[in-house]
């Protein structure tokens, strides 16, 4: 029986943006996800051990289909019904994918926002693969709890079934270094800017340093690094900032929330100029209808790497062992991006979670040499 609830009713929150959807538009956007194999192989393993319990004869909505493929493996492991949802440009594949592999006649693509789409019926099972950089960077959970309060029956099943969110304290002085050494550099190139300038046309450039190098501090210091961090790297054990089952989690408990940990105080000769943040998520089923088999997909320094990498935050100022106050929201001007803010006392340092992979080649090389320094 088709849900009573008119669309739109379960949620004002708004819908995924054009420029949100831009980034998953073409093939080419998706390659770093297909060739992610601890993705995929989370996926599929999931989805085909439990078959029995969780597909065989059932009906199963993928929400942020890209290019079908969980829609493809739900119909493999027995699916009665696929609808596979997809907003963005590469949409158009998915019925070629689907084709393909000769499941026409199981899998029905619908090419809208989910917020936006009609089902003929409820669903038994949600799949989605809708996690981002710490976790939550994106919003496209809030597609997939839409989703679940609209069109999930009662006793269904998510996949993934339970997330965490998890924070450490690192070591990165190399990396922290070598980007004072950058804005330091950059000053002192602004400064003999400025002295050309005002020599040859009695110019004041200097009125502007002091909101440049905030501008450069800004990025460095502002923004999550995102980038593969040697496990060797960690100086205290996880804490967990967010645990979620996503049978019942609302959107608050993602989006509007604040947390204390806190980590042994560190040695005088290790100090922690860095936090590293990452998740895993569970498919264990629900209460009442139990995995057969639970799968984790892990994204820590400890297991293999993601195209999710983990999240890094920069400290100026190293930690000292006291209590941390940890918050998240939305951003407010794209509510895709994230604001995490790290408090301890009358210090306070904000960081904002966007699209960009930041760590690129020399975050690596310099967490690796940082890890070879620890092995000497």
């Amino acid at each position: 029986m088709a849900p009573s609830k008119s669309p739109g009713a379960s949620s004002d929150r708004p819908l995924p943006t054009d420029t949100y959807l831009s980034e998953y538009s073409k093939i080419f956007d998706h390659i770093g996800m297909l060739e992610d194999m601890q993705r995929m192989a989370a996926y599929h393993d999931a989805i085909k051990r439990n078959a029995a319990v969780h597909f065989k004869g059932k009906v199963v909505l993928d929400v942020g289909s890209g290019t079908g493929v969980l829609a493809i493996w739900a119909a493999q492991a027995g699916a009665r019904r696929v609808y596979a949802v997809e907003a963005s440009g590469v949409g158009a594949h998915i019925q070629t994918m689907v084709e393909a592999h000769g499941l026409a006649d199981t899998v029905t693509v619908l090419r809208e926002r989910v917020e936006q789409v009609e089902l003929a019926e409820q669903v038994d099972v949600i799949v989605s693969e809708w996690m981002g950089y710490f976790l939550l960077r994106e919003s496209m959970v809030e597609s997939v709890l839409l989703a679940r309060d609209r069109w999930l029956k009662p006793g269904g099943v998510m996949y993934p079934s339970h997330a965490r969110l998890l924070l450490a304290p690192s070591a990165l002085p190399r990396f922290l270094l070598r980007r004072r050494e950058e804005i330091a550099s950059s000053m002192h190139a602004w400064e003999q800017l400025a002295a050309e300038l005002r020599s040859k046309y009695s110019l004041r450039l200097d009125a502007l340093q002091a909101a440049y190098e905030r501008e450069h501090h800004e990025y460095a210091f502002s923004e999550a690094w995102q980038g593969i961090l040697p496990a060797s790297l960690l100086r205290d054990e996880p804490q967990v900032l967010l645990e979620a089952d996503m049978h019942s989690v609302t959107h608050a408990q993602f989006f509007d929330w604040q947390t204390e940990v806190q980590f042994a105080p560190p040695h005088a000769d290790e100090p922690q100029h860095g936090l590293c943040g990452w998740f895993d998520v569970r498919f264990c089923g629900s209460e009442s209808q139990p995995a057969h088999e639970c799968v984790e997909l892990d994204t820590s320094p400890e297991a293999p790497p993601t195209h999710w990498a983990q999240t890094t935050l920069l400290l100026e100022r190293p930690l000292d062992g006291s209590p941390l106050v940890v918050a998240l929201a939305q951003n407010s001007g794209f509510h895709h991006d994230l604001n995490v803010t790290v408090s301890s006392g009358a210090w306070s340092a904000s960081y904002a979670v966007t699209a960009d992979f930041r760590g690129g080649e020399d975050f690596l090389e310099d967490a690796e040499a940082e890890e070879g320094e620890e092995g000497a």
